[in-house]
């Protein structure tokens, strides 16, 4: 195909598209494996240094890529299947293994991404495999991400034969910074660091450069790969992101301290590593590949140096928002299910955090403004899906302990009144989908913004009445939820008579009326499940 002109272009968006959406299937197949077991089992594939440092030199010599390592952990550690500060070891050893394309410059990972995308692919395809089909779902989100590295490489391929890339080397001969810039640059181009040795080792092989001008070309990679990773990580947040900035972190130190080695060498006031290299009798194509070893290598270095002020430093890089947060429980321990009492009471109050949070995802469909004020509601309807399957999984595993009659039927009410907070929080998301689908400004906006209000008036008071030590809050939420069947239904006879609009906002008025009633019972299920004597009375 010709790349001539803006021939490459085409490659670099089908590469912007298929990384994105690989990043994005890896993240949701991950969350699919995000069981209470495979999060014991991922810790203890990365349980020791050592076992995280061989994961991390595996991962990078398979993937070739430390942008790609980078989003991959991201994913893992998003979905609760990695702990965060393990993985912060598992990228920094990646960096090492990214290096092995160095020394195998005929590696075609074109052509074993394209295996994996497709047998992946139709593997999902059999009916056999659907046991597997969030693990083979991540896997092709990876083939995904891989292939769209591949495409934005292919669409920088001209660069390595061009005129101007050859004219460039002579005039890089003259000023040694202008070498690291480059290697940044390249690197943002190119999207891969070991294949930019490659060209360098041909650059030199044909004396068009300096074995020391080359050098700092590969030390400024390490600054591209950083900036390469934020650019395509500005849609993180919190420990995802955290995982991207510390790749940034890690190659951008390394690269510096190599850089001003290289400087003071060119004074003649140390040896360069270079020099070093090639003193020990390394032909000039090893030399280049060592000292880009090298690089890699100090990534760990730096990351062990910094391993006390790791997690701080990246917690004021980038706060964890409140809907993210909200995914991990922060009271269940397995500890405590070897005391059924302990564990249930864990149990109460993760229902209470998740419905005192439920009310957010009313957040975009309010029609107060003030009231809105910056919560994702998206993310955080999805944040607490994550917590009450976590919460699911728990009184799975507690229903296995013995335990005496009091205590079954304590469970039991649990498990009602959490089945139910489930398919609340269904409701209410879809109760503000259901709004926020209708015109502003409109009559049929204005009502459903009503029984946006009403709902979450409904949800503050279920809150209260699961945190409250009497049937007070209790007996409003049962008055609240009581039987609204007349009113719903003339609301149903304006519609139909086109008082509030044409066919659209017609339907769009009955579906927001049939979920705003569905939310008033679950949350009427809810508070009916306490299993609070003041509470049957009341009822």
């Amino acid at each position: 195909m010709d790349m001539d002109g803006l021939g490459w272009l085409p490659f670099l968006l089908a590469g912007l598209a298929f990384f994105f959406l690989g990043l994005d299937s890896i993240k949701d197949a991950l969350r699919g494996l995000a069981s209470r077991s495979m999060r014991a089992r991922a810790a203890a594939a990365v349980g020791s240094p050592f076992r995280a440092a061989l994961l991390g030199v595996s991962f990078g010599a398979v993937s070739q890529s430390a942008t790609a390592v980078s989003f991959v952990l991201a994913g893992l550690v998003t979905a609760g299947l990695l702990p965060a500060r393990r993985a912060l070891s598992v990228v920094a050893w990646a960096n090492p293994g990214t290096a092995l394309l160095a020394y195998l410059a005929a590696v075609n990972l074109e052509l074993a991404t394209l295996w994996l995308i497709g047998l992946v692919g139709l593997s999902l395809r059999s009916s056999r495999l659907s046991p597997m089909r969030a693990g083979l779902q991540a896997l092709l989100g990876v083939g995904l991400l891989l292939f769209g590295l591949v495409e934005i490489k292919r669409a920088a391929s001209p660069i390595q034969g061009a005129e101007w890339f050859v004219a460039l080397a002579s005039v890089l001969q003259a000023w040694m910074p202008l070498c690291f810039l480059l290697g940044a640059a390249l690197r943002l181009l190119i999207q891969s660091s070991s294949g930019i040795v490659v060209i360098l080792i041909a650059l030199c092989g044909k004396g068009l450069l300096q074995p020391e001008h080359a050098l700092m070309v590969i030390h400024g990679t390490g600054v591209g790969i950083g900036l390469t990773v934020i650019l395509l990580g500005g849609g993180l947040h919190g420990e995802a992101r955290r995982i991207a900035l510390w790749q940034a972190i890690l190659n951008a130190v390394a690269s510096i301290a190599l850089g001003l080695w290289l400087s003071i060498a060119a004074l003649d006031w140390v040896p360069s590593l270079m020099d070093l290299l090639r003193g020990a009798g390394m032909p000039l194509e090893t030399a280049l590949a060592a000292g880009y070893t090298a690089q890699m290598l100090l990534c760990p270095v730096i990351g062990a140096l910094l391993a006390e002020r790791a997690m701080p430093l990246l917690e004021r890089l980038a706060p964890e928002r409140r809907e993210d947060s909200l995914a991990k429980p922060i009271f269940l321990s397995d500890e405590a299910l070897d005391t059924p009492d302990v564990a249930m009471e864990l149990v109460e109050r993760e229902q209470r955090r998740m419905a005192g949070a439920m009310h957010g995802v009313f957040a975009g469909a309010r029609l107060d403004a003030a009231a809105i004020g910056s919560v994702d509601a998206q993310r955080l309807a999805t944040s607490l899906g994550s917590l009450g399957e976590d919460i699911s999984e728990y009184l799975t595993g507690l229903s296995g302990r013995a335990m005496d009659s009091d205590s079954l039927a304590r469970l039991r009410m649990l498990g009602a009144r959490h089945q139910a907070l489930m398919e609340l929080l269904h409701a209410s998301r879809d109760l503000a989908l259901a709004a926020v689908a209708l015109p502003e400004g409109t009559p049929a906006r204005a009502l459903a913004g009503q029984l946006i209000e009403a709902a979450d008036a409904m949800l503050h008071t279920l809150h209260d009445a699961m945190a409250g030590s009497d049937s007070l809050e209790a007996e409003l939420l049962l008055a609240m939820t009581a039987d609204r069947s007349e009113q719903m239904e003339d609301i149903r006879l304006q519609a139909a008579r086109g008082a509030l609009g044409g066919a659209a906002d017609q339907s769009g008025v009955l579906y927001a009326t049939s979920m705003y009633e569905r939310c008033s019972y679950l949350a009427r299920r809810c508070v009916e499940a306490m299993g609070s004597r003041q509470v049957a009375e009341s009822a």
